[in-house]
């Protein structure tokens, strides 16, 4: 990305020269600059722990609307432009992945991976697997199993077996088809990055809807304890939330 200061003397040189004075091509160098600038704060705001979901959202905003801009785009290299569209479309996904919302998570994951296919190999994006992983997890924990393996079939069998964050929704799926549940326990426990953590979530709440449903077909009375260990939860407390709202309440005698 080029320096300000390189940004700046181009304005100044252009400022000068009075007699070729071109105020399109002023805005364009000012335009240029504010989206270098509005990139720099949104990187510096997502790496402050904790994270500021109301500030990300507010500059992810700005920066989208100047990336809308023509003449903001124009002014830029083109290595400038793709770290900068890099850093706006992984944050938004992630980003979404903080506010656990999976439309805007769907939608922003869509642009990136495009974005990913139509400039360069995957050495040239670091986060790429991890981004591609996490799309896979979503497409699991939302039942669309014939994208995800039609996302699947596009990765090599060596990325897909050594790769942890492709590796973990393939055993998932696995484990979900074997209906070894267990296994899904494991995984939960050994997931290659936080932002994981919401589509675990939804898969495993997704099994124990289903290991609930099998219970109140299955039991008359089971006891907390009992239940809770088949629905795959450390203790009763974890388990007392699901019974209710699955209404098998009465079937789970202390």
């Amino acid at each position: 990305m080029a320096s300000l200061d390189t940004v700046h003397q181009r304005l100044l040189d252009e400022w000068r020269e009075e007699s070729k004075r071109d105020l399109s091509q002023l805005e364009m160098i000012l335009k240029s600059a504010e989206m270098e600038v509005e990139c720099r704060k949104l990187v510096t705001e997502w790496n402050k722990e904790p994270k500021n979901l109301v500030a990300i959202g507010s500059k992810l905003e700005r920066i989208k609307e100047l990336m809308n801009n023509k003449n903001a785009l124009s002014g830029l290299s083109h290595q400038a432009l793709l770290m900068i569209h890099q850093n706006v479309l992984e944050i938004d996904a992630l980003y979404a992945i903080l506010r656990c919302d999976l439309d805007s998570f769907h939608e922003a994951i869509s642009v990136l991976i495009n974005f990913y296919n139509s400039y360069g190999s995957s050495e040239n994006w670091s986060n790429k697997w991890l981004m591609v992983g996490l799309n896979l997890m979503y497409l699991l924990a939302t039942n669309q199993h014939v994208q995800f393996h039609m996302l699947l079939e596009q990765i090599s069998q060596d990325i897909q077996q050594n790769n942890p964050y492709i590796n973990t929704p393939v055993k998932l799926e696995q484990s979900l088809i074997e209906g070894a549940y267990h296994k899904i326990i494991l995984t939960e426990k050994n997931i290659p990055s936080p932002y994981y953590e919401l589509f675990m979530r939804i898969s495993m709440d997704t099994v124990r809807d289903e290991i609930a449903s099998c219970m109140e077909r299955a039991f008359i009375k089971i006891s907390q304890c009992d239940a809770a260990r088949l629905l795959l939860f450390n203790d009763i407390s974890e388990m007392m939330p699901l019974a209710v709202k699955v209404t098998f309440a009465q079937t789970v005698t202390p």
